[in-house]
């Protein structure tokens, strides 16, 4: 009976997770930014060899990233070009300063190596 509940408990808490509205700073992911988010990290994943707790992380701040770009392209709407650039620059620089706090050092220098070598044909 208790093996019954538990895994009542544990479907519900995976099903009933909060993937269906995506509003501002809400915490909730809409599942294509969970997608978006699970395929980037993977990309990386497959260069830069993580633990588990560095892949969620990384899956967070991918989470975190997405979530800020969506949001600064709202509230840019109709700004310059050049303030939309470096808000999106600023926002780049935050992601780069809070990956590297959770590579470690032969990690780091694998990321730098993929940064500079990096072409959009070639991340698939």
């Amino acid at each position: 009976m208790k093996n019954l509940f538990l895994a009542t408990c544990l479907t519900a808490g995976l099903y009933g997770g909060p993937a269906a509205a995506a509003g501002p700073g809400d915490g909730s992911y809409s599942q294509a930014m969970m997608t978006r988010a699970t395929t980037l990290t993977r990309a990386l994943a497959r260069h830069i060899h993580f633990n588990e707790a560095q892949y969620l992380a990384v899956k967070q701040l991918h989470l975190n990233m997405l979530t800020e770009r969506r949001d600064l392209e709202i509230l840019l709407n109709g700004a310059s070009a050049e303030e939309r650039d470096t808000r999106l620059a600023e926002a780049q620089q935050r992601y780069e300063f809070e990956l590297s706090n959770l590579l470690q050092p032969q990690q780091l220098v694998a990321y730098q190596s993929l940064r500079n070598n990096f072409t959009a044909h070639r991340i698939k």
